[in-house]
């Protein structure tokens, strides 16, 4: 196999840095906007992100795979990751601390170890302001294993190890639903999101085995999971759908999210491509990781924010209003966040 087929980081970033503005959105909307969701899966998301994720961890692994110390370039890989994460996380925990953010001083050693979600899953009871940390720690607990499967599996059977890895999240769930664990378990551990993460090293995987360029397996892709999650919809706004269907439309989910994927990293033409390239979206996907971090605390700050101009009771403002400042305090609060903590330690790592 040749030493990197890995495509030019300039030939995606940019619209991929805009699918990252559409999932931190999606997500701040169905928090913020719980009501106004109009029938549609703004949670999913976050699922959007752990595909992007699974993708771009995975085309740095398979380029490990060649390194003349594999150990050392696991390391590294650690060290680099951890400066990407760690700072602006811990920041955002410190000052949740220091400003008594409700129950951030009873938990935080949860939060700051990435154990959000077992302590969430364990209680089966969201955590306020806390609660988006979860999928932070899934991303974690996955990546401690990750690496070294990607980058010791044996060529012919990296493949079958990634499918494995994408199907064992509907299959984990059935498990966990038959063992009577429900919902709050299987959605929260790391294998409740292995489809997600798993979909998105495949089109890694697809890129770094068959460098040549077919659009079949992810048109395909895009047939069976639109397919399969607008009959599950229908199936639910009509009657009752078993728990063994219902598991995979997760995995449903991902599988148009790996044509989106794959779709901004060939580069979308027209409208799509021209809003994922526009240089506004382009600059909120790139601090959408502090965006992500800050966006459940932004009201609380826009509550605080009113009150210092005469706003009684901020709380009173119209829903509308409220979210809109609220995304303005996020991105303020992300810009601020990039160029004190996160900008130094990419720094750091470009060194590395």
């Amino acid at each position: 196999m040749a030493t990197d087929r890995r495509p030019a980081a300039a030939s995606y970033a940019p619209q991929l840095d805009g699918l990252r503005t559409a999932a931190v959105t999606a997500v701040a909307w169905s928090h913020w906007l719980p009501a106004w969701q109009f029938g549609l899966p703004l949670g999913a998301g976050v699922h959007l992100f752990f595909v992007l994720s699974g993708f771009l961890i995975t085309r740095i692994l398979l380029g490990l795979r060649e390194a003349p110390d594999r150990r050392t370039a696991i390391g590294r890989f650690y060290l680099r990751r951890a400066l990407r994460l760690f700072p602006a996380f811990y920041v955002v925990v410190a000052v949740a601390w220091l400003a008594d953010v409700p129950l951030t001083r009873d938990t935080w050693p949860w939060h700051a170890t990435y154990l959000s979600n077992l302590y969430i899953a364990e209680r089966a009871q969201w955590q306020g302001h806390l609660s988006h940390f979860w999928s932070l720690a899934v991303e974690e607990q996955f990546y401690v294993l990750w690496p070294w499967l990607v980058i010791w599996t044996p060529s012919r059977a990296l493949g079958p190890v990634i499918a494995l890895t994408a199907l064992s999240g509907p299959l984990a769930h059935l498990v966990a639903a038959a063992a009577g664990l429900g919902e709050p378990f299987w959605a929260l551990v790391p294998l409740g999101s292995a489809d997600s993460l798993g979909l998105g090293a495949w089109i890694a995987w697809r890129a770094w085995a068959s460098p040549v360029a077919d659009a079949g397996p992810w048109a395909r892709a895009l047939a069976v999971g639109l397919t399969g999650w607008t009959a599950l919809a229908v199936w639910e706004a009509t009657g009752h759908v078993p728990e063994s269907v219902a598991v995979w439309r997760q995995f449903l989910q991902g599988l148009v999210f790996v044509w989106v994927v794959q779709r901004a990293v060939a580069g979308f033409g027209g409208w799509a491509g021209s809003l994922l390239a526009n240089r506004a979206v382009v600059a909120v996907g790139r601090i959408s990781y502090g965006v992500y971090l800050v966006h459940a605390f932004a009201p609380m700050a826009v509550d605080v924010a009113a009150r210092a101009v005469g706003v009684v009771d901020p709380a009173a403002l119209a829903p509308g209003l409220r979210a809109a400042l609220s995304a303005a305090m996020s991105v303020a609060l992300a810009a601020a966040l990039w160029r004190l903590v996160e900008a130094p330690a990419h720094r750091l790592k470009a060194r590395l």
